[in-house]
């Protein structure tokens, strides 16, 4: 999961994520979570535990833009921090987000010529 601390960082990675696919291949393993696929009725109610056990922890990355990181209408940095949360046999957070890890998706290039990377 994704999210982000505020609106301008939101139109910020939308703006960044058009201009370079680079960044945007980078960004979407972050998006990806397993699927917890349910057997369903004729009608679609769920009738039986998870196909796929969901794992024991969620993991979220919030992201954030400063505007003093902008280079013309892009950031030339995103900042993120990732989170975890212990969960219970059905996916769904217990505990309170910990912090695990955070650093930067940063531009080595420029705009017209991208180098993203990440530093943690």
């Amino acid at each position: 999961m994704i999210e982000f601390t505020d609106s301008f960082s939101q139109a910020c990675v939308a703006e960044a994520c058009a201009a370079f696919p680079d960044l945007t291949k980078r960004l979407m393993v972050e998006l990806v979570l397993p699927m917890f696929v349910r057997p369903l009725n004729d009608i679609g109610q769920e009738i039986g535990k998870p196909i796929i056990k969901p794992n024991p922890t969620l993991h979220k990355t919030v992201l954030f833009v400063s505007p003093r990181d902008m280079v013309e209408h892009l950031p030339k940095e995103i900042g993120f921090c990732r989170f975890t949360c212990v969960c219970n046999g059905e996916g769904q957070p217990t505990e309170q987000w910990k912090r695990s890890i955070n650093g930067i998706y940063f531009n080595h290039g420029n705009n017209t010529k991208p180098n993203w990377s990440t530093h943690t």
